[in-house]
């Protein structure tokens, strides 16, 4: 319900469109149950050899002779018996009633129709063919509204799980999964597409058209229509009963087409790998047990549905039964009781009782069809909750209520007794060690520091604190003296480039990947940016320049210039603090030379964080300080030379050409 009523929030803004779709829908179903009472004219003509003036005016003429049989009886009983003379003049006023009905429709109706009987059934064709035309073009309507206000609908709904999304942190990210998020902004949003189609066209329509032949049968006779909902309350038991196993077969459904995504997404983004070891054979299996699983969870919900479909149907048809059996029996017995009980004011024609069945029968096309989409809105409900289940989580990043304004940084960036613990995965079960621990390290501006350590020590982890990726555990992160977490992300992370080991590039022109790193930047400050990446040259060299498509994560290009076009985004971003996490650690010699220049100059008047496994002598000139971490711990900080007097054990961790011509 709750999931309902969020969707509606949604659907309200278009209030407008669905007030006139709502209209139509009403329109529609005042036809379909007009169209089934042309029943009565019909059988009247046909079956019964009376023209509508003679069925009329005799209808007339008996119901004045029953009112004044009625008045003389009135007369007769004593004022004393209450009771009796209420239901004489209950009676008369029912009679009077119908006289005035018969004769507005004398008036007004019949000077249109003919005499002639069968000059008459052809106008009754006409007026139908007519009905179904005008419903029609209404039906057309209302769809081509319902169509507009899903489409406008669902766009909100996706731009606000994308925007969701958009504002997790990154573990919160990485506990999702990129195909769960896949999965849920493009199939689960589909199924709430259609359950919202289905709602809007045939939950709104079909009830309204239900309800109108109700009425009509209401009126026809309203204690035999009466009976034949008595299986109403039944028919919601079976949808409730069917609703919440659907519910659990379609999160199972929707789970397994997260995997199937997973799959597809693993085995092309690593084509190479896959080609290279020939695991054509493993991505199948994998690829068919999650194709499997889907299929199971699919052929449940089919079973599902197709049960459902047929009982419904079942218990429809046995409502009308519920009321065309004792019509049956009060036509042929000419009665208007059973048993003693009255089920008829008067004895009913056969005319009266063809209308009553073409009326309810007219409920069941409307139960057939709710029946058909209840796997659909079943489906689509589960997808609601997915989608606002990732809609409603919160980033563990949170802004801070009072931000403080952020100046260019200038002074001392300190780590203060940071630990920090990945968050434990559901399928782990047990809790994961500290990547840090009680880490404090302080780091002058305009100092360039290497963050050196093996895989797993937590250079990376305690450098992704900074922009807050994540937030850690304990301690403090602070620019100039102030807890980073006092300041608005975007303000921090406007402070903050940063370049990659695995260098992304979105599929755009190298101009768009450039101004990535700064949207106001002009074309001036792009193609400067690219001068002291040393990027201008091979770009000028392609024929599309600047204009020129990377293709999907820079394919087109290759690793030494993708990395040079990195840089040129962190540099036109214009940052006080620089953080390169194993940049060189996938170029070749002359990209990393390149880098190293482009560093040379750039690093001037910067804070520089270099991370890396293993810290080469091209960038030692450039580097101020040493900091060695080993299992989330600092075992030595300082220059190469205070680290070869004070923690040689540390030195393992840079190249050995460093250590032996510093040693010499």
């Amino acid at each position: 319900m709750q999931n309902f009523l969020r969707i509606s929030l949604y659907v309200l803004r278009y209030r407008k469109l669905v007030v006139l779709s709502v209209v139509c829908a009403l329109i529609v179903s005042a036809f379909w149950a007009l169209n089934l009472s042309i029943a009565f004219p019909v059988v009247k003509v046909l079956f019964q050899n009376d023209s509508l003036h003679e069925f009329v005016d005799a209808e007339i003429a008996t119901r004045q002779t029953t009112i004044s049989e009625l008045s003389d009886s009135l007369e007769q009983v004593p004022e004393i018996d209450v009771k009796r003379r209420a239901r004489l003049q209950y009676l008369m006023g029912e009679e009077s009633r119908h006289v005035l009905l018969l004769t507005r429709i004398r008036n007004s109706v019949l000077p249109w129709v003919p005499h002639d009987r069968f000059d008459t059934m052809a106008v009754i064709l006409g007026v139908l063919l007519l009905a179904t035309v005008i419903k029609g073009l209404f039906i057309y309507f209302q769809e081509l509204l319902v169509g507009s206000i899903v489409q406008l609908t669902v766009n909100a709904i996706r731009q606000d799980c994308f925007r969701a999304a958009l504002r997790l942190d990154v573990q919160s990210l990485s506990r999702i999964g990129t195909s769960s998020l896949m999965s849920g902004m493009t199939n689960d949003i589909e199924q709430m597409t259609q359950a919202i189609r289905v709602f809007g066209v045939t939950l709104v329509r079909e009830p309204l058209k239900a309800c109108a032949c109700t009425a009509l049968a209401f009126f026809v006779n309203w204690r035999l229509a009466l009976l034949s909902i008595t299986m109403v309350p039944l028919l919601g038991l079976v949808f409730s009963f069917f609703g919440k196993r659907l519910r659990r077969a379609s999160h199972r459904t929707m789970e397994s087409m997260a995997k199937i995504y997973e799959c597809i997404s693993e085995t092309f983004g690593a084509a190479r790998i896959v080609i290279a070891f020939s695991g054509f054979r493993k991505h199948r299996r994998q690829f068919l047990k999650a194709n499997r699983e889907y299929y199971a969870g699919s052929m449940k919900i089919v079973m599902l549905g197709a049960l459902s479909r047929p009982i419904s149907e079942t218990m429809g048809v046995l409502g009308v039964f519920a009321a065309l059996a004792p019509g049956a029996y009060l036509v042929l017995r000419e009665t208007d009781t059973i048993l003693g009980i009255q089920l008829a004011a008067e004895p009913m024609s056969i005319a009266e009782l063809a209308t009553l069945y073409a009326l309810l029968a007219g409920t069941l096309d409307p139960v057939r069809k709710l029946s058909s989409v209840f796997e659909q809105i079943k489906r689509g409900m589960a997808g609601c909750e997915r989608v606002f289940g990732l809609i409603d989580r919160r980033t563990t990043v949170p802004e801070p209520a009072a931000p403080r304004m952020l100046i260019p940084h200038n002074s001392l960036i300190t780590f203060r007794n940071i630990s920090f613990r990945y968050d434990t995965l559901e399928m782990e079960g047990t809790v994961r060690p500290l990547a840090l621990k009680n880490v404090s390290l302080d780091v002058r501006f305009g100092e360039v520091i290497a963050v050196v350590g093996g895989n797993g020590s937590g250079k990376s982890t305690l450098l992704s604190l900074l922009p807050r990726f994540m937030d850690p555990d304990e301690g403090q992160i602070l620019i100039d003296g102030v807890d980073i977490r006092e300041f608005r992300t975007a303000d921090l992370r406007s402070q903050i480039g940063l370049v990659t080991q695995e260098t992304f590039l979105f599929n755009d022109t190298i101009y768009e990947n450039i101004r990535y790193g700064n949207p106001t930047a002009t074309t001036e400050m792009i193609q400067q940016a690219a001068e002291k990446a040393q990027a201008s040259g091979f770009i000028q060299q392609l024929p599309d320049g600047y204009q020129t498509i990377v293709g999907e994560k820079g394919g087109k290009l290759s690793g030494g210039q993708r990395q040079r076009i990195a840089l040129a985004r962190a540099i036109v971003r214009n940052p006080s603090i620089l953080i390169l996490d194993e940049a060189t650690s996938a170029v070749d010699s002359h990209s990393e030379d390149v880098i190293h220049t482009v560093l040379k100059d750039f690093a001037v008047g910067r804070t520089v964080f270099i991370i890396t496994h293993s810290l080469s002598s091209a960038f030692l000139d450039l580097v101020d300080r040493i900091a060695v971490l080993d299992q989330g711990q600092i075992r030595a900080v300082g220059t190469l030379s205070e680290l070869q007097q004070n923690a040689p054990a540390t030195l393992h961790m840079l190249q050995p050409e460093i250590v032996h011509s510093r040693a010499a």
